[in-house]
């Protein structure tokens, strides 16, 4: 097998002027659970979709399993696509759509579905159609599982779930990848649900690529700074500002880069506190950089108003 699942070099795919998908260098490992990360509209599903041979790529090139996926069923047969809402032939019952994945899949496991199917109290003769939105994602997902194709993409997988039933799905994926290891992406833009059993993160906002890098390096590679702003201002000169909070409720700079005890040392010094930042605040900082302030001139512009009138 492959060191990488899946690598891209200048990968682009436009619709008409718009890039979706923006000139993306990266590589996935043959074995992780990577999280693929940004709001909607960022271009999670066309990269999954692009991975999975569904779209052709506009520029660049793109290997699954070292091969072009675009009509190439030696890959195809080496991955599942899964997203939350499939739709399958109108009228079929969970029974038949999980015999035809038998059918597809060499390695769908009948009986570890069907144990799925009784954990989550679903009829396996009950008609698709009738599931409500949620049991559709986890029966779904169920059925992505129970491939074991060396690549399992999930796109969003959890959308519609009940709190609950989403414990429940992140537990037993993360067994599944203890008990059967591969490359499994994971989509969604609720990172601080899934940060706790990633192996890596791959960012993306409209399209470029934001950050790709493991999640124990992501926990140590911001952090934030509170205090006068004045002093915040001349501590920050010369460093990467990824976002700038000032306004009467307090002020915060966060910095995108390690701290080690030395800057901790100086910022004491300096009367400022020193924090780290959650890697799901830092996707938040890095997709929406800089507009703090931008918020904070919307109080101050209607009060600016209010005295004009």
């Amino acid at each position: 097998m492959n060191d990488y699942a899946i690598r891209a070099e200048g990968l682009t795919k436009s619709f008409g002027k718009k890039h979706a998908i923006d000139s993306l260098d990266f590589a996935l490992p043959a074995h992780g659970i990577t999280g693929l990360v940004g709001r909607n509209g960022a271009g999670k599903t066309t990269l999954m979709k692009l991975c999975a041979g569904i779209v052709a790529p506009s520029n660049g090139t793109l290997k699954v399993w070292d091969q072009a996926p675009l009509n190439n069923l030696s890959v195809l047969n080496q991955l599942i696509y899964s997203y939350h809402d499939v739709s399958y032939s109108n009228g079929l019952k969970l029974q038949a759509i999980l015999r035809d994945y038998q059918l597809m899949f060499p390695n769908f496991d009948i009986s570890f579905a069907n144990g799925l199917l009784a954990y989550f109290d679903m009829n396996p003769k009950k008609r698709y159609s009738k599931l409500s939105q949620g049991t559709k994602a986890t029966f779904n997902f169920i059925c992505a599982l129970a491939a074991r194709t060396p690549l399992t993409m999930l796109d969003e997988p959890v959308l519609g779930m009940d709190v609950t039933v989403r414990k429940a799905v992140y537990d037993i994926l993360v067994r599944e990848y203890s008990e059967h290891p591969r490359a499994f992406v994971i989509s969604s833009h609720l990172m601080s649900e899934i940060e706790g059993f990633l192996d890596d993160v791959l960012m993306i906002d409209a399209g470029k690529l934001v950050l790709h890098d493991s999640i124990n390096n992501m926990h140590q590679s911001a952090y934030q700074l509170q205090g006068d702003a004045a002093l915040l201002e001349q501590f920050v000169s010369g460093k990467r500002v990824i976002h700038r909070d000032f306004g009467e409720t307090g002020n915060t700079v966060v910095i995108h880069e390690a701290a080690n005890e030395q800057m901790a040392i100086a910022a004491q010094a300096a009367g400022l506190q020193l924090s780290a930042v959650r890697p799901e605040d830092l996707y938040v900082y890095l997709t929406l950089e800089n507009k703090g302030g931008d918020l904070e001139c919307l109080w101050h512009n209607s009060q600016e108003s209010k005295n004009e009138s």
